[in-house]
């Protein structure tokens, strides 16, 4: 016997009422079960396989129906999108704080461009696009300020306001609302139309409005990925091509007269807005402050930070724009300048001092010819130039010297340079010139004759005792003394295990030249012979002769013997280097 309990009888009389709400609601369900056999059981599974398939194939229907819509969406926003990227474009000759037409434009240091009057409103030290320091002294730009006047009165009677053309004023596109995320939606007007080119025939355009039916047909008729990317790339492409004609149909008036430079009379190219407001090329006015800090326009004075002012971007964006011929003609000529002076056979010489292979030559530049020297070679792909000592005889420089890379190179605010250099190879002049106020030459590289296979124990032992006593020298120099010479030339190098190959010879005879106390003509005859033999014999000579000489010294007095005499009063003249071999 089986008991029930309160919730059981409960729950029976829940569901019998249920079944009965379900027969009286669906009274043919009644007639069904009562004339439902068990044989109809398999035809009823079927059914429900088939209900099932077609249930997913409506659902997916579903979510392809949808599909044109989200899609729309995505064209718009993306089209908004592309429309703000192309905002560049349109904001021609416009301040970015206040988006009108400059009113007094002023450039400062970093190279952008302001109305006076926001840069007094918001009365910061720093510009609001880049955060550079900014100066409180401000002068008009003049070339933007007399392109801007240009354009003004030609469009006197049609202007209403100053205010830069937007995507509405040219595309006739206007967004229907706005939210955070961007623009949604777009509204145009039926006389503007855009010219969408098919991607499966680059020759036939149609014309087609930019509303959502026509999108929605455009995007049912290929649902495929490629062909709604291509499309988007077309309309992205002629509402850039229409925002572009329009802005040049409204800045006509500059012409590229208005935009060449005064000092070379070409189109300005990198332009450069001094602090009184003059532009010039970058190039032009680097060269003319290497002489003086004056502006080469109205002579007023210049400081060292004119070097590094920023180029101005509102102008540069304009030439490119404006005048894109005329910009890619300059361009063109200053890469085949530079392609001249890189296959030009002569080498730009640095008249100075005498350099060694293999030895640091640091150098500080500032004489105004040896700045555009230094420019010149660190655009040059070998950045090396020539190193020779003045000439006594009549010529401005030895005809011996050592070709100089430069490693690495610091430029100075008033323009001058520090440079560390390493010596490459020695060179003989074969001829002289001059360009641009410095001097070059035709140069021959020389090397170390070989040496015979019968000489080279010789020269092997040699070159161990003269490298011994080399290191004996330089262990007694004082502390303070051998940390100075390391700082400026580095440690003595190591020999070098393929020395007698070498076109130099070893490194480590080089690295001495600079602190023995030779004279400029010897250290000449150092660098003039090609025989490694004589070199070493001439090096183990003069550190015999600095021994004796630091030996005089600790006993405070001379030696009585004519060598040393002549070693204490004059220690490099006790020996000669013949120039020929």
């Amino acid at each position: 016997m089986q008991h029930y309990g309160v919730s059981d009888v409960r729950d029976a009389a829940h569901r019998e009422r249920h079944v009965d709400h379900i027969l009286k609601k669906y009274p043919e369900l009644l007639v069904a079960l009562n004339n439902f056999r068990s044989c109809d059981l398999t035809r009823l599974k079927s059914e429900r396989r088939v209900y099932r398939r077609e249930a997913d194939r409506i659902r997916k229907h579903k979510r392809i129906r949808k599909l044109p819509s989200l899609r729309v969406k995505q064209f718009e926003s993306a089209l908004f999108d592309a429309m703000d990227d192309n905002r560049k474009v349109v904001t021609l000759f416009s301040c970015p704080i206040c988006r009108n037409v400059l009113k007094g434009p002023v450039t400062v240091e970093c190279g952008h461009t302001f109305c006076n009057d926001c840069l007094d409103r918001t009365n910061s030290a720093v510009c609001v696009i880049c955060a550079t320091d900014i100066s409180a002294s401000r002068a008009v730009n003049v070339l933007v300020q007399d392109l801007v006047e240009k354009w003004r009165e030609r469009n006197k009677a049609d202007l209403t306001d100053m205010t830069v053309p937007n995507t509405t004023d040219i595309l006739g596109v206007e967004p229907r609302y706005h939210l955070r995320s961007g623009f949604a939606g777009l509204q145009i007007n039926e006389a503007n139309k855009i010219n969408i080119a098919t991607p499966n025939a680059a020759t036939k355009a149609y014309d087609r409005s930019l509303d959502k039916s026509n999108i929605s047909k455009l995007l049912k008729t290929d649902m495929s990925n490629r062909r709604f990317n291509s499309t988007l790339r077309n309309v992205f492409r002629e509402v850039e091509h229409i925002q572009e004609e329009a802005v040049k149909n409204c800045w006509d008036t500059i012409t590229p007269n208005d935009l060449e430079c005064i000092l070379c009379s070409r189109c300005i190219f990198d332009p450069i807005t001094t602090a009184c407001g003059h532009t010039f090329c970058k190039g032009c006015l680097t060269r003319v402050l290497d002489h003086g800090l004056s502006c080469p326009l109205c002579m007023a004075p210049l400081s060292v930070r004119d070097y590094s002012r920023g180029s101005s971007v509102i102008l540069d964006q304009a030439i490119r724009f404006l005048l894109p011929q005329e910009y890619n003609d300059r361009l063109l000529t200053n890469m085949r300048e530079a392609q001249m002076l890189n296959k030009n056979s002569d080498i730009p010489v640095f008249i100075c001092t005498n350099a060694f292979p293999g030895v640091a030559c640091p150098l500080y530049v500032y004489e105004p010819r040896y700045r555009l020297l230094v420019r010149r070679c660190l655009l040059s792909p070998t950045r090396r130039f020539a190193m020779a000592a003045k000439e006594g005889n009549g010529e401005k420089f030895v005809s011996y010297g050592t070709i100089l890379e430069v490693k690495d190179a610091v430029s100075l605010e008033d323009g001058s340079f520090i440079l560390t250099t390493a010596g490459v190879r020695r060179f003989k002049v074969v001829s002289r010139g001059e360009q641009d106020g410095y001097d070059t030459a035709k140069i021959q590289v020389i090397k170390d004759v070989v040496v015979a296979s019968e000489k080279l124990p010789e020269l092997i032992t040699l070159h161990q005792k003269v490298r011994n006593k080399a290191s004996k020298w330089i262990m007694s120099l004082t502390p303070k003394v051998l940390a100075e010479v390391e700082r400026l030339i580095g440690k003595m190098p190591d020999v070098e295990k393929n020395w007698l190959s070498l076109p130099d010879g070893p490194s480590w005879t080089w690295w001495l030249m600079p602190i023995l106390p030779l004279s400029s003509q010897l250290q000449v005859g150092f660098l003039s012979t090609t025989n490694l033999e004589k070199r070493l014999r001439a090096i183990d000579k003069m550190l015999e002769r600095m021994e004796i000489r630091m030996k005089a010294l600790e006993r405070n007095a001379c030696p009585e013997s004519e060598d040393a005499s002549e070693s204490c009063s004059d220690s490099e003249r006790t020996f000669e280097i013949s120039l020929t071999n």
